[in-house]
């Protein structure tokens, strides 16, 4: 008997036969549910699947009518709320009710009558009931989505800690700093970028010393008389179960046991839900209807295994214990639990993922540099050298170096060796785990013989399915083919590469001093956009962050592609994997202007203005990147200088006034060099005739020039009086950088002006000065090119032929001078459109204009040759009345 406040043992509830269901109200809606799936009612469209929705109220058409309509057209009818409801269906709701109904979308019946009738699901954003509440009835936000079960994630979000937690979406500001710091594919990406950075940079800075190797040396019983080493040996270093095994270092308790790194806790769901296992179904379904013919896919393979309660979060890295029971990396928890009821499951270690892959790339950076680094957990070594001058066999080298790594690391290895990359790589398999490998040259065709096409680097699904065609599933069946069968069905190029490859033939070398070629910010999860504000919010966000990446290079880039993945027709709104992207069709469109991608406001108006024009509808989306390409080194600039003109622009200028000015004088044409400078060749450009518009002895008037045309004044971009000069900081400079300013714009900074001169003085002075900053500006460095785009200066072009009868020299050698720098810009595809263009404008012109355009094509060609040593291919040179040279 329990005493006074005791608290006793709470009182069982009655026991009512529905103990197994969960309780009488659950077996209720489950009963209800049955019901409405097995009504017999005509199956018209999939219009509404993944869709639940409950009516709350009078409703036009009726609750029945709408029960009906759901049926038909693939979506699902509550008489209850569930934590499955996805939509609650009213005209009018009373505050009171509101409250109670929680974060689910208060959506209008016009919602699904008029999605039925354009044969699509609308956003129901557009049928909110209360879009513009009053103060008793607020604004429903639904910013972020309530997270249904803790392990039904998509396999980049870690799981959360606690049941409150809600998980974001794409509309949420803070989801790309949330995603980012949780996806273990960014890791494994941003982190063999790093790698290859830092042996790039390693590489630049080496003094040519190895402390590891020269102790190895002295250690080394051969010293330098050691055995014969091989014409080309290259290694390849892998670390086995990587994440496990650094997971392992915190739990040693677990090794020997069958260990998972995932996200989610269990490989179990915590309920069952029939429109989850329907969903599924659809899915898989669909990733079987596309399939290429002979085509596998893991999904499909598994399809009967994943039933409603199988967990979808993925497994980044297994034990070996583990994949005794035929787990394998990237399979579903669900599906591995079933196969192994006591798999043990470790969190991702991000932090000491990082640590241990630092550790290991100073460790073989101690011996060599000669790495390529391919990822945070694998490398390839050119070890010729280290086993020269140490004078060890590759068998005992690799011993040496796994033994260290395990000792610096505690995580082991696998070592494979091999005339190239291939060869190292494949021998690895054979070394895994925690051993090593060497692939003698008289071994290769035997042991190629045995490896599977789809081991091959570069053959994916549908190459596969090709050499499957053919009846061939090993390298040993392309061994006894001929070359010309591959490569009938592969096509001439990809068809060679594997055709070698099966013959472990593989002639790509070592990549040491790594160069990105591209840069990318890419999403497939989350995306989920109930208006188009929050999808330009996104791709704002995007921007920033790929513009990070591409500042933390010190690049810039000249090429732009978006990158979409939209739902596929036929695909559940909802996802089988919680927010993931499903069955997609991929989207990509390259930007098609002429633009520098060096600040995140230019890449995000391009990627918005590719969007508009695609017309995809931002509630499809499902995934969203933006991919940078022809990247280019940002030119270092000297800021002295450059601080310096700024302020030299900035201060004013403190002159007299004058009733009368003079024209300051242009410079002559005769002084100028015809030839651009740094040219190697020693052909001059062909001399024009005089221009008959205000031109005369190579003389260019204010009113002739292109920089009119280009929106300039004749003066050009700088000009500097005396008064302008801050000699305090004129005077920080360094010497040489201070004389070639006074030297660039001809000033005289000792000179002073008598206060008390007469007003005439004052004007002559001024004139003087105004005479020096016109003479200065000609001089310029700086192209007055230099902030337009082609398409800028193509309308410059086209005003000038307009207004001149004949092009002026000064003219002439300014746009030579400005394509010839295009030409050692790598700007190739702009000087090839830029020549048919004008061609295109200069052929029913005189002569005159006939020899500018062959200066221009031999200014081009100087700085071809300068930059690459070879000409450009231009298509259009001679004109029917004139040829060139």
């Amino acid at each position: 008997m329990c005493g006074r406040g005791g608290k006793g043992n709470p009182k069982k509830p009655p026991k009512d036969g529905f103990e197994d269901w969960g309780g009488y109200m659950a077996a209720k809606k489950a009963k209800l549910l049955d019901q409405f799936h097995s009504a017999q009612v005509e199956k018209v469209s999939d219009i509404f699947a993944g869709v639940r929705i409950l009516v709350n109220g009078f409703t036009n058409p009726s609750a029945a009518e709408l029960k009906s309509l759901m049926a038909a057209h693939g979506g699902e009818y509550h008489l209850y709320q569930a934590s499955s409801t996805t939509h609650i269906i009213a005209s009018n709701l009373p505050n009171v009710k509101i409250k109670h109904l929680g974060a689910v979308p208060i959506v209008k019946p016009a919602w699904i009558t008029e999605s039925i009738a354009l044969n699509k699901l609308l956003d129901y954003t557009n049928y909110l009931l209360y879009s513009n509440q009053s103060r008793l009835q607020p604004a429903l936000n639904f910013v972020v989505l309530p997270k249904p079960d803790a392990d039904f994630i998509e396999e980049e979000i870690p799981r959360a800690k606690s049941a409150s937690r809600s998980t974001k979406t794409a509309s949420d500001p803070k989801f790309l700093e949330e995603f980012y710091s949780n996806s273990r594919l960014h890791l494994i990406s941003t982190l063999g970028a790093e790698f290859k950075q830092l042996v790039s940079k390693l590489r630049e800075g080496s003094n040519g010393k190895f402390p590891g190797r020269e102790k190895l040396v002295l250690r080394s019983a051969h010293g330098n008389a050691g055995p014969n080493v091989p014409a080309s040996i290259v290694m390849h270093i892998d670390m086995d179960c990587f994440f496990v095994s650094v997971g392992l270092r915190k739990h040693p308790e677990l090794k020997g046991l069958p260990v998972a790194i995932a996200h989610a806790r269990s490989g179990v769901l915590n309920s069952a839900d029939p429109t989850r296992q329907a969903i599924r179904d659809q899915e898989f379904a669909l990733y079987e209807e596309r399939l290429p013919e002979g085509g596998v896919s893991r999904v499909v393979d598994i399809k009967e295994q994943m039933d409603g309660l199988a967990s979808m979060s993925e497994i980044a890295s297994c034990s070996y214990e583990a994949r005794k029971y035929g787990i394998k990396n990237g399979m579903f928890l669900g599906q591995a639990v079933k196969q192994c009821p006591g798999l043990k499951t470790l969190p991702y270690d991000f932090e000491g993922y990082k640590e241990v892959s630092n550790l290991l790339y100073h460790t073989v950076a101690s011996y060599t540099l000669d790495i390529e680094a391919v990822s945070c957990d694998e490398m390839y070594v050119d070890v010729k050298a280290i086993l020269a001058e140490c004078g060890l066999t590759v068998e005992e080298w690799a011993s040496h170096i796994r033994s260290e790594i395990m000792e610096v690391t505690g995580c082991p290895c696998s070592t494979g060796f091999g005339a190239n990359r291939l060869q190292a790589r494949l021998a690895t398999r054979k070394a895994k785990p925690a051993g090593q490998y060497h692939l003698q040259a008289d071994q290769v065709d035997a042991y190629m013989a045995e490896i599977s096409l789809a081991d091959l680097p570069g053959v994916g699904r549908a190459t596969l399915a090709k050499l499957r065609n053919l009846g061939c599933s090993t390298c040993g069946d392309l061994q006894s083919g001929s070359l010309k069968t591959v490569q009938s069905e592969l096509g001439n190029k990809l068809g060679e590469r594997i055709w070698e490859q099966a013959h472990g033939l593989d002639n790509r070398p070592l990549d040491f001093n790594h160069e990105r070629k591209s840069v990318s910010a890419e999403i497939n999860y989350g995306i989920r956009f109930k208006t188009r504000e929050e999808c330009y919010s996104f791709l704002q966000s995007l921007a920033g962050e790929v513009f990070s990446r591409l500042s933390d290079i010190g690049m810039k880039a000249r090429g732009l592609t978006l990158k979409l993945l939209v739902r596929a027709e036929g695909a559940p709104v909802e996802t089988a994997k919680f927010l993931g992207h499903g069955v997609c069709d991929a989207i990509t469109k390259s930007s098609t202007a002429n633009l520098v991608f060096s600040t995140s406001e230019v890449i995000y108006k391009e990627a918005k203005a590719i969007y508009d024009k695609l017309n995809v509808s931002f509630a499809e989306l499902r995934g969203v990147g933006i991919q940078l390409t022809k990247l280019e080194k940002n030119a270092p600039t000297n800021k002295a200088m450059s601080n310096f003109l700024k302020q030299a622009q900035a201060k004013p200028a403190k002159e007299p006034s004058c009733s009368s000015e003079q024209a300051a004088p242009q410079p002559n044409q005769k002084d100028r060099d015809p030839k651009p400078k740094g040219s190697t060749s020693s052909k001059p450009l062909p001399r024009l005739s005089k221009a008959k518009s205000g031109t005369k002895g190579g003389k260019a008037s204010a009113k002739g020039t292109m920089l009119q045309f280009l929106g300039q004044g004749s003066a050009g971009p700088f000009q500097v009086k005396r008064e302008q000069i801050d000699l305090e900081v004129l005077k920080e400079l360094p010497e040489d950088i201070r004389n070639e300013l006074l030297k660039e714009y001809r000033l005289d900074v000792n000179q002073q002006h008598a206060a008390g001169k007469s007003k005439a003085e004052n004007c002559a002075n001024n004139e003087s000065l105004k005479a020096d900053a016109s003479s200065s500006a000609s001089i310029a460095k700086q192209s007055p090119f230099a902030s337009q785009t082609w398409e800028q200066v193509k309308e410059g072009i086209k005003t000038w032929i307009q207004s001149e009868m004949e092009p002026a020299d000064v003219d002439v050698e300014m746009l030579a001078e400005y394509l010839r720098s295009l030409a050692l810009d790598r700007r190739i595809e702009t000087l090839q459109g830029g020549f048919n263009f004008l061609h295109r404008k200069f052929q029913n012109l005189s002569c005159a204009w006939h020899r500018a355009y062959f200066s221009l094509v031999d200014a081009v060609q100087q700085g071809m040759v300068a930059r690459y040593g070879k000409t450009l291919l231009i298509e259009n040179v001679n004109f029917s009345c004139c040829q060139i040279d």
